[in-house]
């Protein structure tokens, strides 16, 4: 078989995208595989070098995490701020990657699960201060002595 670029030449192999015969001088090698000039100049390369972004991954699992955990045990805001701190990594790690990394989705989500949780949190949060605060203003404006009666200039 010969090279299709110069048919003159034996091929020493084939591009790994497109299958085309290429000789030595078309070669182009990367990341241990053989591609065409034409394929190289597509960027197919590039492309095909693509890898997830850890934190990424990390945010999304943690993010999802968050969820039940905040509503079993109440830990779970530690783990949405850290899903949000790592989703925003992840987002700038992928953006300045040039095309090497994916997972901007993944980590969009990780990011987001990470602020709904983290609000509803505070919004709980508020929800229940208020409502001891109504409390012990209801209480300590009865009659009864209850537990705030000697504590009540405090108010």
């Amino acid at each position: 078989m010969n090279c299709y670029i110069h048919p003159d030449r034996d091929a020493t192999g084939t591009c790994v995208n497109c299958g085309r015969f290429i000789c030595g001088e078309c070669t182009h090698p990367v990341a241990g595989k053989n591609y065409c000039p034409q394929c190289v100049a597509q960027g197919i390369p590039i492309q095909a070098g693509t890898a997830t972004n850890g934190f990424a991954i990390a945010s999304l699992i943690l993010g999802i995490l968050a969820v039940p955990l905040t509503v079993c045990y109440g830990c779970g805001i530690i783990f949405a701020i850290v899903a949000i701190v790592m989703g925003l990594i992840a987002r700038n790690q992928i953006k300045q990657s040039g095309g090497r990394q994916s997972g901007d989705g993944l980590a969009l989500a990780g990011l987001i699960l990470g602020i709904v949780v983290t609000s509803l949190v505070l919004i709980a949060g508020v929800c229940y201060g208020l409502f001891l605060l109504f409390t012990i203003i209801v209480s300590a404006t009865s009659n009864s002595s209850g537990l705030l009666g000697p504590w009540i200039w405090m108010i």
